[in-house]
């Protein structure tokens, strides 16, 4: 069964061409890692999946998201994607399942009783805001899952605890779709779920061994 159809999908922005033009088919379960140094376009594929970027030319389609709320309907974290800075952790959490529907809640995944969510997320660390942006993201209820470099600024425990919590919520319930793209500049423990590897310009490359 298809789950996304990324038909042509080109990106230029002021004559330069980020992505040129190519073609895939994914399924409603399938899991893929765009592997690729800094600047070589991966957050760019991530944006044009995400629907806040439109392509130049081509166009995405699926059976699982509704082309007018696209953007609405993906789950994201990524440096794109940041919540207001004054809030805590436990606002953050809640302001973000008042809008969208809990697979399962973050809190499983984190500290409920730490203190650290009581603080506003600028004054925590780099490590400890991205565990939380990767929970919230992971545990939304969303046929597509986009992780920018999901392992910056955590350390060798963090990164751990992001490919345990990632291999818990994965599966899709039957008749729904969760897809995967993981941006990754060949980190292994970033795309240790992925089943393939792509460039930003679509060509298939391998996987890093974890």
């Amino acid at each position: 069964m298809l789950g996304l159809h990324w038909n042509g999908v080109g990106k230029r922005i002021s004559g330069t061409e980020l992505i040129a033009p190519w073609s895939a088919q994914w399924g409603p379960s399938d899991r893929i890692a765009i592997l690729g140094a800094n600047g070589s376009g991966k957050s760019t594929v991530l944006q044009l999946l995400s629907g806040q970027m439109p392509p130049s030319v081509g166009s995405l389609q699926s059976a699982f998201l509704d082309a007018e709320t696209w953007a609405q309907q993906v789950s994201w974290a990524g440096p794109n994607v940041q919540p207001p800075l004054e809030a805590t952790g436990r606002d953050w959490v809640a302001l973000h399942g008042s809008l969208r529907r809990w697979r399962r809640s973050p809190w499983a995944y984190l500290d409920a009783e730490s203190p650290l969510w009581k603080r506003p997320l600028k004054s925590l660390s780099s490590g400890q805001r991205q565990r939380l942006l990767l929970a919230v993201a992971i545990c939304t209820e969303a046929p597509l899952l986009l992780l920018d470099e999901p392992c910056n600024h955590l350390d060798a425990e963090g990164q751990a605890w992001f490919h345990d919590t990632l291999g818990a919520e994965l599966d899709a319930a039957p008749g729904s779709a969760r897809m995967l793209f993981v941006a990754s500049n060949h980190q292994a423990v970033e795309v240790a779920h992925c089943q393939s590897g792509l460039s930003p310009q679509g060509d298939s490359v391998p996987l890093p061994k974890f």
